[in-house]
Order: structure tokens, then sequence, then C-alpha cells
């Protein structure tokens, strides 16, 4: 339960989640450098082997435009290539969301070992400094856990995700009675605005709901080593009664995040374009893979960066659950934890009257 004086207080869960990002900095974007290097490593492995699987399908494409251009003939873009290039990113793709998934419940697993170990050192049951070794350490034993939180979350994802989708794919195959998709002569109707975009919009935001009620599975996990049912379980209960509360907190990261990933992705433009250069260079101008490349790098730089921007959002997400908890001081120590004989006994929740 929350107490009088913590009654609802999001600023101030903000507040504390920055004053612990700034008083742990080493941990908290030291474990963000780390999802970084292995996010450039293991995304970028993948992506480079795809290029690789891909390559001859560019040749190929380049190929077909300098004959098209030859005997002067209209030519699309991979019209014969298209089919084989659409079976590699279906391969790429999937591999690529395990890998941010896995990115994700690190993240998530290590700021919530922070937030512990400041509450711990808080009450003086811990020392001051967490390093990366100990967080490593301590974070260890929860990362499959996590992972399977993850799995699990973008599952239930999913499905408001696909029925959205659904939605739009009915309308546009005309098989709603009744509404019709707006062309050039005929614009939008009532109908159509109704069933094709604010229908799609509120099932859509039924999920993101959905998903900040399972927020807090991974910091639950780590707090009371628990499986992932159970710790999913247990974030359904915690936020029930602070639905509005936990969806604004939810809403503040994603939005702090959104904008990040903007301003990175900008930034990013800077690299592809150094980076389709030297690509030219090297294929003989070969333009049909530099557009691909100058197409996904900024993304790519985005995605890679992203983990300093998510780290601090995990730190708030751990002590939301903290607050939501009726934590007053001392919280449970997760597993990997020291112990010590020193340590208060836990304090009576308080309740409302």
């Amino acid at each position: 339960m929350i107490g009088p004086d913590d009654h609802w207080a999001g600023n101030s869960v903000i507040a504390e989640g920055l004053g612990i990002t700034r008083d742990n900095r080493r941990p908290v974007f030291g474990s963000a450098c780390l999802a970084s290097a292995a996010a450039l490593l293991v995304g970028g492995g993948i992506v480079a082997g795809a290029f690789a699987a891909s390559w001859g399908l560019f040749l190929e494409a380049g190929k077909a435009a300098e004959r098209s251009i030859d005997y002067e003939e209209s030519y699309v873009a991979y019209a014969d290539q298209w089919d084989d290039l659409v079976k590699v990113a279906l391969c790429v793709y999937p591999l690529l969301v395990l890998v941010a998934l896995a990115l994700i419940a690190w993240l998530l697993t290590a700021q919530a070992v922070t937030v512990a170990h400041a509450r711990e050192h808080a009450a003086g049951t811990a020392p001051g400094t967490l390093t990366l070794r100990t967080l490593l350490r301590r974070s260890r034993p929860h990362f499959k856990a996590a992972l399977r939180i993850q799995l699990l979350t973008l599952v239930c994802a999913l499905l408001p995700g696909l029925a959205g989708l659904l939605v739009l794919a009915a309308v546009a195959m005309e098989k709603v009675p009744g509404v019709v998709w707006p062309t050039y002569h005929e614009p939008a109707t009532v109908q159509f605005i109704l069933v094709g975009r604010i229908l799609p919009a509120v099932i859509w935001a039924l999920g993101l709901v959905l998903l900040s009620r399972f927020a807090l599975a991974t910091v639950v996990r780590v707090a009371d080593n628990s499986t992932a049912t159970a710790a999913m379980r247990r974030s359904w209960t915690l936020t029930r009664t602070a639905r509005l509360h936990t969806t604004a907190i939810c809403l503040l990261n994603a939005v702090a995040v959104t904008v990040a990933f903007t301003l990175l992705k900008w930034l990013g433009t800077y690299v592809a374009h150094w980076a389709g250069l030297l690509m030219l260079a090297t294929t003989g101008n070969n333009v049909w893979v530099t557009g691909v490349l100058v197409i996904i790098t900024p993304i790519a730089v985005a995605l890679v960066l992203l983990p300093l921007v998510l780290a601090p959002t995990g730190v708030v997400l751990a002590c939301l659950h903290q607050r939501l908890n009726g934590s007053t001081g001392r919280t449970r120590v997760p597993s990997g934890a020291p112990s010590s004989s020193t340590a208060s006994p836990p304090r009576s929740p308080r309740t409302n009257h």
C-alpha cells in the first residue's frame, strides 16, 4: 500500500529515479554501454550477414538496371530480386527482435539491481559503490527469467497489435459494410474515420495500457526471485489500483525514448552519408546496395545508442515498483546480493485509513 505522504507522487518517482541515476552513474550507464556494445557487435553482425547473403542480389539488380538503360526499356528496382530479399529480411528481423528483447531484459534487470543496491546503501546494509562486476554477478541469476518475461510481454502486445492491423486490412479489402477506403475523388467518410482510424488507435492504445501493466514484472523478479509468470501476475496486481499512475509514468518514459530516438536517428543521417560514400567507392557506384545502407544506417545508429536513454527509464520503473509495493526503506535483498547481519528488521507496511 502507499502511504499518505506518497500518494501518487508521479513527479517524485521520476525525481527519485533521476537522483539514483545521478548518484549511480557508473553502474547505470556502464550497463547501458555494455548493451550498446552488444547491439553493435551482435546486431551489426546479423545485418552484415544479411548484406553478405544478399550481395549477389544487389549486384544482379545493378546489372539488370544497366541492361534496361542500354536498351532504353523501363525498369522497376529489384523487380526480379524482391522475393529473395524479402526472404532474407524475414530471417533477419526475428533475430534482431530477439537481440532487442535480450538487451531490454538486461537493462531492466541491471537497473532493478542498481535501485535495490541504492536502497540497501541508504539503509546502511550495503557498501557505497556498486561496481560493474558486482552488477553483473547480481544480475546474472535473473537474466533468463527476465528474458522470458520480455518474450511473454511481446506475445501479449502482439494480440492488440495484430487486431488493429486486422481492422485496417478488413477496411482496405472492403470487408466492412458501409466503410470505403477514401480515394483522391472520394474523401474519407465518418464511418471510415470511426472504423479505419479511431478504432485501430483505440485497440493499440489498449495494447500500450497492457504493456504498462506488465512493465514492473522484471523488477518484481529481481525483488522477489519469482518465476516469470508469477512476476507478471504480481506486476498486474501492483498496478491494478494505480492504472492511471502507472500508465502516465510509462507514457512519459515512452515520450522520452521516442524523442531521443528521433534525435539519434537524425544524428545517424550524418553517419549514413559517409557510409554511403564509402559503399559507393567500394562497390563501383552500386546505388542499389548503397541506397539500402543509407536507409537503415540512421535507424541502426539510433538503436545502438538508445540503451543510454533506456537505462534511466529502467531506474524510474524500479522506483515505481518500490512505491507501489509500499516500501519505506530497506527492500527485500535480491538473490546474489551481499547479506548483512546488521540489517534492520523490516517495518510493517503502512496503510491508508
